[in-house]
């Protein structure tokens, strides 16, 4: 693979550390994340399947509403997201 060939790499979000704080908040379902962040429930259930990258302000979002610091809630390396801009279409 040459260069400029090179596949693009996007962080996605933690799906399980977001879950799994979600739940000890009492957000058992994507509609209750969904409205703590202020979000779509589509928005929530892309992000935590990973088709959707998160963008900065969703991801200020969840760390102000389950306490959870930046670094824990992104994978780095994966692989870019189909919709790598739908999340801003919320």
């Amino acid at each position: 693979m040459q260069d400029d060939e090179k596949e693009v790499r996007m962080p996605t979000l933690h799906g399980k550390t977001v879950t799994d704080r979600a739940e000890q908040a009492g957000d058992k379902t994507h509609a209750q994340i969904a409205r703590r962040l202020n979000v779509k429930q589509s928005t929530v259930s892309r992000l935590l399947s990973g088709t959707t990258a998160p963008s900065l302000g969703t991801l200020l979002a969840i760390k102000g509403a389950y306490g959870i610091p930046l670094d824990d809630l992104v994978v780095e390396d994966a692989p870019a997201p189909a919709e790598a801009g739908a999340e801003a279409a919320r």
